[in-house]
């Protein structure tokens, strides 16, 4: 009673290349999938691993105090070029988000097969493109890519998608951003020699890792909670951005095993998979759990 069904349906969504995951649960059925709304009310829902790529694009430009619009012109090229999913292969000898090729000197395969240095090379390429940020996202997106289309058409037909996505991920839209997660079942750890578990070791590495594109100086900074499962991030506007590392927790919960996130008087529980009001507000920190297990 209560054990998952094998079955996995995928089912298209016609209009943004993504998927549903469906599983069925005593004959019930519960979608896993992340949904951001932009500032304008429109809401784009994708499948968790694409929003926690999408994520990962945000909070690279982030560390990298880049503007909003460089985060939606990388968003509609990953759409195009990967349906914002992290490809082992491709056209000839192309990997990754992006569509990277190691021949034409974006780096090794297995650079360009990490979502933090593909995007690093991404932003880096587009900061040479003459007027980036007005003439347009699709010649911005075509200058950097150089693909078989000119035009750049075939990139900017994403722009409302990459906007939408972009003003949740990256904070702007507040709390527009919800993820619905199946509960793991994960065995208890206990502390190591750095006070946290292994999972929520992990949490703090990968943060470090995508917050961090500026060089080491530019990490978050955080302390841990008593059992170890908690990261007390600092927040501060910029590189950590509270409402980005809030978004981007959400958006990586599947991978990382984050249970609950909180800022200020926002909380985000897997449980739930949306953003509830809590009267226990904290100040100063995004507090990030990782699942307990047992």
């Amino acid at each position: 009673m209560g054990a998952w069904v094998v079955t996995v349906l995928l089912l298209a969504v016609v209009g943004t290349g993504g998927y549903f995951v469906y599983r069925t649960l005593n004959g019930g059925i519960r979608p896993e999938d992340c949904t951001a709304t932009g500032t304008d009310g429109q809401s784009v829902t994708i499948s968790n691993d694409r929003m926690a790529n999408a994520a990962t694009i945000a909070a690279v430009a982030r560390a990298k105090a880049l503007p909003e619009q460089a985060t939606i012109i990388a968003l509609a090229t990953a759409q195009q070029e990967s349906k914002i999913r992290n490809l082992s292969g491709g056209d000839r000898d192309s990997i990754g988000l992006f569509q990277q090729r190691p021949s034409q000197g974006w780096g090794t395969a297995d650079q360009i097969g990490d979502p933090v240095y593909a995007s690093g090379k991404f932003f880096y390429a587009l900061l040479n493109v003459r007027n980036w940020q007005t003439v347009g996202v699709g010649k911005a997106a075509q200058s950097v890519q150089r693909s078989a289309d000119p035009s750049g058409e075939s990139y900017a037909q994403w722009e409302q998608m990459a906007t939408t996505l972009a003003t949740s991920v990256d904070g702007k839209a507040g709390t527009a951003l919800s993820c619905r997660y199946n509960d793991p079942k994960p065995a208890a750890e206990t502390p190591g020699a750095n006070g946290l578990t292994p999972r929520a070791s992990a949490l703090g590495t990968a943060l470090v890792k995508q917050f961090s594109a500026n060089g080491a100086g530019n990490a978050p900074q955080y302390s841990h909670s008593a059992d170890g499962l908690t990261l007390r991030v600092a927040a501060r506007q910029g590189t950590t951005d509270p409402r980005v590392l809030a978004a981007w927790a959400v958006a990586s919960a599947e991978n990382l095993d984050v249970d609950r996130v909180q800022y200020a008087d926002q909380v985000w529980t897997r449980g739930s998979g949306k953003w509830q009001t809590t009267s226990k507000p904290i100040d100063g920190t995004v507090d990030v759990s990782v699942v307990k297990g047992g």
